[in-house]
Formats: C-alpha cells, structure tokens, sequence
C-alpha cells in the first residue's frame, strides 16, 4: 500500500513524462463512469451527473515530480468553454482535514500511488461530489461553498449557476455582487494549451447583463443568454 511506504524510488527524468502519461490511465481503468483528458503536464477525470461536470485535476509542475490533487465542480452549460477550466477548487487536502494531502511524488511506485488516489476518488472525493451534486444541495450548503479567501472567487461562479437554476433572485444578486466586487478572473490550468476563442465573452459585461434580468425575475431571459454562449 502507497501510504505504508517509508522510501520512495526516484524516477529517472526521462521516464517522467511517459510515466505520467500511464498514471493517469492506469487510475482511469478502475472507475466506472468516468472520462479523461491529459496533456504532458494535466490529468482531469471527470463524470456528468445533473447538469455538473464532476472533476479530478491531477497537476504536475513542469520539469518536477510533484503532484497536486483538487477537485472541481462546474455546471455543463458554464459560459468559459475550455476543456481545463477549473470552477470551485477545492484541494484533496481539504477534503482529507490534511493540507498535504493535496500533493504527491511521482516515483518508481506511481502504480501504488495510482491506486491509493483510485480509493480517495471512490471514498472521500465520492462523498464530497455527493454532498454537492445538484443545483438545490449547492444551494442548501452554499456557506460551506462560499470562498473564504480571494484566491477561491471562482467558486461564486458555481453559486451564481445555482442561483438561476433555482430561480432565486435574492442569491443570484447577492453572488452576483460579491463576484464583481474584487473581481478575480476565472483560473485556466496552464495557459499554453489556451487558443485564442473569437466567442469568448467579457465575462463582467455577461455578468451584468444576467444581474440586470435577475432583478425583474426573468429566469427564462437568463437561460437564454447563457444558451447563446454555450
């Protein structure tokens, strides 16, 4: 078992890349219901369940062993469409009560580590999904959502989401608001695999234009503008 071992084996530096590349699928073949998508330095497992895209994003730092665990919830008809957008960020250590569990070595026993991150994906990381798996529970525990700190702004994105599919005017304003009050832009993974989009929309002037239809309560106007951009 990963978590008993006292030594780890480094791997050699070319066989680090190769080896990540084998991580994330060798994690895949024991989940059911879920896709992946990789790049040299991205691994993102992910399933669709009521409307959410449910993630893992695995992330190794360029020219390193290291590995950072988070999970990411982001509704499927979200307005920023590349495939790495991360939307409410919550490390694996959070969800664990231990901030280092939030990173891993990628060594010799990669296929330990595999598993070991294959039982917190069904245990913990499962649990977690579940506790926020429609738009009515991220409503219900939105103060367990709330950011608590600049850094996690992009989780009021989810909580607008919610808010409209919940057609409850009072919170769609208020997140509304607390996002464009120290407006933080949305967090991309690695920016080198970003194209330039000519569709890609000013995200506060779409913002605005959702609050000002919110006011009158014009749900239907709102699931419009977002069908627009999706």
């Amino acid at each position: 078992m990963w978590e008993q071992l006292k030594v780890y084996r480094q791997l050699d530096k070319k066989e680090i890349n190769p080896t990540f590349k084998k991580f994330g699928k060798e994690i895949l073949t024991y989940l059911k219901n879920y896709s992946i998508d990789q790049t040299s330095s991205i691994i993102k497992l992910y399933k669709v369940h009521n409307g959410l895209e449910q993630a893992v994003f695995i992330e190794k730092t360029v020219g390193s062993y290291n590995l950072k665990v988070s999970v990411c919830i982001k509704p499927i008809d979200f307005y920023v469409k590349h495939r790495f957008t991360m939307l409410a960020i919550t490390p694996l250590g959070e969800i664990m009560n231990s901030y280092r569990r939030s990173h891993y070595p990628l060594t010799q026993e990669w296929r330990d580590l595999a598993f070991y991150l294959v039982e917190r994906i069904k245990n913990e990381i499962e649990q977690f999904f579940q506790r926020y798996d429609s738009f009515e529970k991220i409503i219900s525990h939105r103060l367990d959502i709330e950011p608590k700190a600049l850094e996690w702004h992009n989780k009021y994105e989810l909580l607008i989401y919610a808010a409209i599919k919940t057609r409850n005017t009072t919170l769609l304003n208020f997140y509304i608001n607390k996002k464009l009050t120290g407006f933080t832009g949305l967090i991309i993974t690695h920016s080198e695999y970003l194209k330039p989009d000519p569709k890609q929309i000013n995200e506060i002037d779409f913002l605005n234009k959702i609050k000002l239809l919110g006011l009158t309560g014009d749900f239907d106007a709102i699931e419009n503008e977002i069908r627009k951009v999706s």
